[in-house]
């Protein structure tokens, strides 16, 4: 698989309403990825035995002022490969699928992203208790400051955040 465009080419066949955007950069694989089918697409990257992408690197949003665009960077340690995948996700209710059951290391990444950006990720094992999802505020934290629209309500204390309102 090593002929440029082929792996977005089995991509697009297998995913061709799905993905938005496809390109191959080098070792590189860069897909837009429309959110509701993400987490067979990441199913497919991790599973495939030519992808075998099974080290999820990382995962990060960004809040463009229109949408969040989540950033998740796979790689594939057998084949030295990476790929990229942006899901753009609504301001007003950002959710998507999770995909710790792929892979159990993103829970923490996915905890973040609640965390400072307000991404619900659907079917993750703490998606029914906000307190448990907070990885890095305290759990009375209002709001979620990676937002262009966050507002912080200062209280004087350095070592917390909002406390009434946001």
């Amino acid at each position: 698989m090593d002929d440029t465009g082929a792996i977005t080419g089995k991509l697009s066949a297998a995913f061709g309403d799905v993905l938005l955007e496809a390109e191959e950069v080098g070792d590189e694989i860069r897909l837009n990825v429309a959110p509701e089918r993400l987490s067979d697409v990441c199913r497919y990257l991790r599973d495939t035995p030519d992808l075998a992408f099974d080290y999820p690197a990382d995962l990060t949003a960004r809040d463009t002022g229109e949408n969040i665009v989540l950033w998740y960077r796979l790689v594939s340690i057998e084949h030295k490969r990476t790929a990229l995948l942006h899901v753009a996700l609504p301001l007003d209710a950002p959710a998507v699928d999770s995909v710790t059951s792929i892979w159990p290391g993103m829970n923490w990444h996915e905890r973040e992203c609640f965390d400072l950006f307000g991404v619900q990720f659907r079917g993750h094992p703490e998606q029914d208790d906000p307190t448990r999802m907070r990885i890095l505020l305290p759990d009375d934290w209002i709001g979620h400051p990676f937002r262009k629209d966050y507002e912080p309500v200062f209280t004087g204390n350095p070592l917390h955040g909002p406390q009434e309102r946001n």
